[in-house]
């Protein structure tokens, strides 16, 4: 092997390592699994969004920085996603994008413009996703969806509109379905 093809081959070796090793630390070989367990309640803050869910990203750090500006402690976001992207148009997709607040702080998010909401305390579908960067965010979905869905269904449940909760000081991401039997 002449030194010019050593060179690349390495070249392509290092490159392709370091590419395995971060989407690894994304997630993209971690295996979720299903459980149930109580989550909520959350009081929070949001803002409505109707397209792609993966162009909801400006509008969860449009009321995270609205929150924060305000004085609002805001650590966890909370995105409902309303449709199911199988059967409704991508353009179509309704979701509400926010963060969970401080019951006290609920009158003064309202004031800001924003929508407010609670989610009770339920019995719920839970799979947890750790995430590392923005890039696990984006794998999340290909690998908790599929599990929640099979879970589902082999349990004999009605599926209901998911939602996510996003705990950035924990790095985890948590795909929650409200259990209806």
């Amino acid at each position: 092997m002449n030194r010019m093809m050593l060179i690349g081959l390495i070249v392509v070796l290092v490159i392709g390592g370091g590419l395995i090793t971060i989407l690894g630390m994304n997630g993209l070989f971690y295996t979720p699994k299903a459980t149930e367990k109580v989550m909520g309640p959350y009081v929070y803050a949001y803002e409505d969004f109707t397209g792609p869910y993966s162009k909801t990203f400006p509008v969860f750090s449009k009321v995270y920085k609205l929150l924060t500006d305000n004085g609002i402690v805001n650590t966890i976001g909370i995105g409902i996603y309303h449709d199911d992207p199988a059967t409704v148009a991508a353009k179509d997709l309704r979701s509400s994008c926010g963060s969970v607040i401080n019951p006290a702080d609920l009158e003064k998010a309202a004031l800001l413009g924003l929508k407010t909401g609670v989610k009770e305390a339920q019995q719920s579908i839970v799979i947890e996703f750790p995430t590392n960067s923005g890039l696990s965010y984006m794998i999340a979905p290909s690998k908790c969806y599929p599990v929640l869905t099979k879970y589902v269904t082999e349990k004999g449940y009605q599926m209901t509109a998911p939602y996510e909760v996003y705990d950035m000081p924990n790095k985890k991401m948590y795909v929650v379905m409200d259990l209806v039997m």
